[in-house]
């Protein structure tokens, strides 16, 4: 409500200022911060009106149709759905669609479907649904490994559905949060192994104890 009564006001106040020949001077001098507010108003207003994008991959036309269904009941902008295709073309074809939600369908995933999520995992990571017939525990353990963030069997319902896809971008979220930490673990010990190095070299060099190198290289 406040950027929105911001950009009534700022609309105005160059209306305003525009109808006074004398003031155009100070219009002109206005004008890039009147143009920046609106723009940023517009930019602000357009992200809380958007909806995440939901793509399905299914080869299977009734559990598509189905899942099309109940996504029309929920906030999500379902896009046109794909079949289940090799992954070495997949991932281009998600990309190009740009969604937020990935909804698959695979009765029994094999290694060939596993292998495809795992390389479409790596190459557009993002909330990933499974939907299944097989309940091997074995498989459900694959798949998850392949990045699939949650893996449901069973019947569908609009709360199930809906619930399901807000547990899995909650664990995707973790989970890159998680990959981020461990990244930047990885870079702290790499950056301390250098610097362990560094101070042996500059200790030979000088003669000196590794404290005194390390204040050396400070």
């Amino acid at each position: 409500m406040f950027l929105h009564r911001l950009a009534k006001n700022l609309s105005a106040t160059q209306h305003a200022i525009t109808a006074h020949a004398g003031l155009r001077q100070a219009m002109s001098l206005c004008q890039p911060y009147i143009s920046n507010a609106l723009c940023q108003y517009k930019k602000t207003m357009k992200e809380v009106a958007a909806v995440p994008r939901i793509l399905i991959i299914d080869d299977n036309p009734e559990r598509t149709r189905l899942l099309s269904q109940i996504l029309e009941a929920v906030p999500y902008e379902v896009l046109a759905p794909l079949p289940l295709k090799p992954q070495e073309v997949l991932p281009e074809q998600v990309a190009q669609r740009h969604p937020d939600i990935l909804l698959i369908g695979a009765d029994f995933p094999g290694q060939a479907v596993l292998k495809g999520m795992a390389f479409l995992s790596e190459n557009y990571p993002c909330p990933t649904v499974m939907f299944s017939e097989d309940a091997c525990a074995e498989t459900i353990q694959s798949a998850t490994r392949a990045g699939v963030s949650a893996y449901v069997v069973g019947k569908l319902t609009e709360a199930r559905v809906r619930t399901i896809i807000e547990a899995a971008v909650a664990r995707f979220r973790e989970r890159q949060a998680l990959q981020r930490e461990l990244e930047k673990t990885k870079a702290s010990l790499a950056e301390r192994k250098i610097i362990e190095r560094a101070k042996e070299v500059v200790a030979q060099q000088r003669g000196c104890s590794e404290a005194e190198a390390y204040q050396v290289l400070r």
